[in-house]
């Protein structure tokens, strides 16, 4: 059980570190706003996709997929926020 736990824990550590990078090598500016929308679409599918193929085949952690569907978007809407309000630099 404690090893379950530090997977889950190590997966969204790992996911938001990944969020992060991403964020600081893209810089997205301000307009681009709305594609947040499809970004957080595409990662909920990418991980129910996954957890349906895990489920499928008969894998134990077909759960942690699942969960990790609704906690990867808002980790990324999260960061996301947290990038406009203290990172992104507004023109003058």
């Amino acid at each position: 059980m404690k090893h379950r736990k530090i997977v889950v824990y190590g997966i969204i550590i790992l996911e938001s570190i990944l969020m992060g990078i991403w964020f600081y090598v893209k810089k997205p500016d301000s307009d681009v706003a709305l594609t947040v929308l499809s970004i957080v679409l595409l990662l909920l599918g990418i991980n129910l996709i996954l957890g349906l193929l895990s489920y499928f085949l008969k894998k134990p952690f077909s759960v942690l997929f699942f969960a990790n569907a609704l906690i990867c978007p808002l980790i990324f809407y999260a960061i996301w926020i947290m990038w406009f309000t203290f990172y992104a630099q507004y023109p003058s």
